[in-house]
This record gives structure tokens, C-alpha cells and sequence, in this order.
């Protein structure tokens, strides 16, 4: 691939993840929750009761910082801790039916605000979209974990 190309995918990723809101982190506020929690209550609406270990694997996050945004959920009751059947000195996280219902609340603004960006694109290239992200993330998977100064 021409420099010039890896220039501009380069380019089209910063502006996704910008545009996307990833970048604002704790500042930024997802139907009332900052966008990392909005990412934990998601996770464990697939996920739930697992360890604060497997969360912070699926979220590529320090466990210090997962576990301080997971007290915040606790606190506001979207998060319910408990022991771990099998292993007593660790717990599991699951929702709680206010976390569940935050969880659909996200689920739904987020299928609203996808289905309005999907409208501006001829319905007949939404599968090209779907294979296009699928095919740079399986590629980005198979990085063994090599990237950039930004992901190390």
C-alpha cells in the first residue's frame, strides 16, 4: 500500500474515533454517564456476572481505572457486586434493573444515532460499511498487539 493511502486511513481513523466520541473519556456524558461507563454497562449487559479482570480485558483498560469507574456505577446503583461462587475473595459484576434499563436506554440512542448516519448512505452500500469496519478490525485483531505509540 502507497504511504499516500496509510496517510489517509490514518486520517479517517482519527476523525471516527473523534466524530465517535471516543477521545472524551470521563468528559463527555452518555445519557447521563460519562462514555467509559457507558462502555462498562454495555459490556456487562453481554457479559454478565464476570470478574473486574475479564471486563478490564474487554475494555483494554487498567483494572485501577475500571475499578474506580465501576465504584461510580455501584454508587448509582447501575452495578451490583458479588461474590464469586467459586473463589470468595473476588467478585462479579452484573447489572442491577436500573443498569439494565440504562443499558437500553444507551442501546437505543445509540441504534437511533447509527440509523441517522446509516441515512446518509445509499442502503445499497450498508453491507460494504458492515464488511469494510469487520475487515480492518479482524486485521487490527491480528496485529498480535503491535501498534502505534497511541495503543502501546
Amino acid at each position: 500500500m502507497r504511504t499516500q493511502d496509510k496517510i489517509q486511513i490514518r486520517e479517517l481513523l482519527q476523525q471516527l474515533v473523534r466524530d465517535f466520541g471516543l477521545l472524551q473519556k470521563d468528559g463527555s456524558d452518555c445519557c447521563g454517564i460519562t462514555v467509559t461507563q457507558s462502555h462498562i454497562v454495555y459490556e456487562l449487559g453481554k457479559y454478565p456476572n464476570i470478574s473486574l479482570h475479564t471486563l478490564a480485558e474487554k475494555l483494554i483498560m487498567d483494572t485501577g481505572l475500571l475499578s474506580r469507574q465501576v465504584n461510580k456505577l455501584v454508587e448509582l446503583q447501575y452495578i451490583l457486586r458479588v461474590p464469586d461462587p467459586n473463589d470468595r475473595r473476588y467478585v462479579l459484576l452484573s447489572l442491577t434493573e436500573l443498569g439494565e434499563a440504562k443499558a437500553e436506554e444507551i442501546s437505543n440512542q445509540m441504534l437511533d444515532y447509527l440509523g441517522n448516519i446509516l441515512a446518509h448512505i445509499q442502503e445499497d452500500k450498508h453491507s460494504q460499511v458492515l464488511e469494510s469496519l469487520s475487515l480492518l478490525l479482524d486485521a487490527m485483531n491480528k496485529n498480535d498487539g503491535l501498534g502505534s505509540c497511541a495503543t502501546r
